[in-house]
């Protein structure tokens, strides 16, 4: 078989698995939506009739690992996989596929290990569910299941990609080879054999910095972390138990009830896009300040704070309202320089404004209250948003070109859009009210929300069926990676944990006598500087446990530190050279990345004013919650 009728056959085998995998995880968005209506009727059920379902609390944590294990493949099918491409993103056509050749056989290595962990834990498990006694094995092979498909799918892509470069000469296809294979040998030589000279630190300090490199090749963050995480626990405790803490890992992450938010109000966000109920908020918006100076572009800060709030994510609100605003901005005459930035960086406040995505996790691994954390970044939020408005005023104060001014709606126009605003607002009220009034939990709140956000879609006419098998399809992509890269995070910090850095370094940090406020600086120069590399996810998973015990000593309000927090690292997502954000606009707009970078400097700045403000003023984020509790 020539290498040209081998590629073609691998085109295909990839194109047929794309299919098998887009099935199956549509079958397990159904699954989703039984799980969605479930919890929905568990809290209608118990405040209408006083008569809640039973351990609906397990049932949505068994049907978590399916809809997690259903779609894993098909997100690599996809290529939605997270991957870091500072390094890679310089390289030629041919040297890149080289190098993702080798990072693909090492994906595939990590995944066949997560399979046999995983089946070597349902083999010795014998647990079941304190309620329903329901054994858990049937689950945990479906993670088996999960993880082979993927495995698969993984395998084919890297076939696809050694007959790519055979193309280019029986040399390069060697290389590839070396590439692959070499270091897969040397990670198995380091996990079956301990090196006496090395201490748990020494271990984890050589951790960090081969899981950087990891970062830098391209290789999947989620894998990253697993394979990081994995070899370097061989190191300090040796292969056996790394190997049954790593099988159970794979299904007690995805099947944690207290990551169930996560799903819930990803799905919401997603039925908010599709349902384009974005657009009444920019409509409102634009009405009431387009005659501004800036006003169509600070009505987008306001109508991106307010979807991507609801969607709880930084690019959701960025993309919807770039695809209704800044057509309408560039037919206004506005400046690209004002419209873009505005765009790519509004939609970081939305991550401030619950529901928020980063908030759940943070909530997670710091053990804080949801409900607390996200009534914290209302305040920060609004100064934030007032800042970006700010920035757009004086821009266009001293350069009026940049936006002219609309003519001014009248006030019955004025009142009527806020019409079409009212079904978000009234979303929005209904959840976190719920949430904060003690009504239903952060999960709960999440299904409500997602049921009602699909209703607001369907009576406002936005909703087709092919709009809601979008909405499902995206949903199950974003969900599944997401929960890769928590997977990855958690093998990852439970090395961290046994190479004891975390606690030395909060140790060494109080012997030195360092005081809090360079400490703070510390932290925040080292997430500024990873942030412009390092997508705000996986980054908030690895920094969260490394920097808590830090928190913990000083003995700061964990609730304003998860707000500083999540103030820094989104304020990367906008900052050059790497910001995700401005590369996703930019595409968007169709303009040169340079104008892209200097559209976002004020906004940065504006990021960085709200920082100060809330680590000066820990009340702008604390007294809310304590107010409300």
């Amino acid at each position: 078989m020539s290498i040209d009728s081998f590629l073609q056959f691998c085109n295909s085998s990839a194109s047929f698995l794309k299919k098998i995998n887009k099935f199956l995880s549509l079958a397990g968005m159904l699954v989703f939506m039984i799980m969605v209506a479930l919890t929905f009727a568990d809290v209608i059920l118990r405040y209408f009739f006083n008569n809640p379902l039973s351990a609906t609390f397990e049932i949505t944590g068994l049907l978590m690992v399916l809809v997690v294990f259903s779609s894993i493949a098909y997100v690599q099918s996809c290529k939605n996989h997270v991957v870091m491409d500072v390094f890679t993103g310089t390289l030629s056509e041919n040297n890149k596929i080289l190098l993702e050749s080798a990072t693909t056989l090492w994906s595939v290595a990590v995944c066949l290990l997560s399979m046999y962990t995983a089946a070597r834990f349902s083999l010795q498990t014998k647990s079941i569910t304190p309620q329903l006694g329901f054994s858990i094995k049937p689950c945990v092979w479906f993670v088996v299941f999960g993880f082979g498909m993927l495995s698969v799918t993984l395998a084919v892509d890297w076939l696809s990609l050694l007959a790519r470069t055979a193309l280019q000469g029986k040399g390069r296809i060697f290389l590839a080879l070396v590439l692959g294979i070499v270091p897969v040998i040397l990670c198995t030589w380091l996990a079956f054999n301990k090196i006496p000279q090395l201490n748990s630190v020494a271990v984890g300090c050589l951790g960090i910095i081969f899981l950087f490199i990891l970062f830098l090749s391209g290789m999947p963050v989620a894998f990253s972390l697993m394979a990081a995480g994995f070899t370097f626990s061989c190191l300090i405790r040796g292969l056996s138990p790394a190997l049954g803490f790593y099988g159970k890992l794979m299904f007690n992450t995805s099947s944690n009830y207290a990551w169930s938010p996560l799903m819930f109000f990803m799905l919401m966000g997603y039925f908010c896009f599709y349902g384009d109920l974005g657009r009444g908020l920019y409509r409102c918006a634009r009405h009431w300040l387009g005659h501004l100076r800036g006003g169509l572009a600070q009505g987008s800060v306001y109508a991106c704070a307010a979807f991507g709030a609801v969607v709880g994510d930084t690019l959701s609100g960025s993309i919807a309202m770039s695809a209704i605003a800044l057509p309408e901005m560039r037919d206004s005459g506005y400046e690209d320089k004002l419209a873009v930035g505005t765009l790519a960086c509004s939609g970081v406040i939305g991550v401030l404004i619950p529901p928020s995505t980063e908030f759940i996790m943070y909530a997670v691994l710091a053990e804080q209250s949801v409900a607390e954390l996200f009534m914290a970044g209302v305040i920060p939020g609004i100064i934030c948003t007032l800042l970006f408005c700010a920035a757009i005023w004086i821009k266009v104060y001293f350069n009026p070109s940049l936006a002219p001014r609309l003519p001014k709606e009248p006030l019955s126009a004025r009142i009527s859009s806020l019409v079409s605003a009212l079904p978000i607002i009234v979303l929005f009220v209904l959840v976190i009210g719920g949430i904060y009034g003690g009504v239903f939990t952060a999960t709960e709140g999440g299904s409500i929300g997602a049921i009602g956000s699909l209703v607001c879609g369907l009576v406002l006419h936005n909703f087709t069926f092919q709009k809601f098998y979008e909405a499902l399809n995206e949903a199950a992509k974003f969900i599944a990676m997401s929960f890769t890269i928590l997977t990855g995070a958690a093998v990852f910090g439970y090395f961290m944990a046994l190479s004891r850095i975390p606690a030395l370094l909060a140790g060494s940090i109080a012997s030195a006598g360092i005081s809090s406020g360079i400490t703070m600086l510390a932290i925040v120069c080292i997430l500024f500087i990873l942030g412009c590399f390092v997508p705000s996810m996986p980054l908030m998973l690895v920094c969260v446990p490394t920097f808590l015990p830090i928190a913990k000593m000083f003995q700061w309000d964990l609730v304003w530190f998860g707000v500083m927090l999540v103030i820094l690292l989104n304020q990367a997502t906008i900052t050059p050279p790497f910001g995700i954000n401005l590369f996703v606009i930019k595409e968007v707009a169709g303009i040169p990345l340079r104008k892209m970078f200097a559209a976002s400097v004020p906004f940065i700045i504006g990021m960085g004013i709200c920082a100060l403000i809330v680590y000066f003023i820990p009340g702008t984020a604390t007294w809310l919650p304590s107010f409300l509790r």
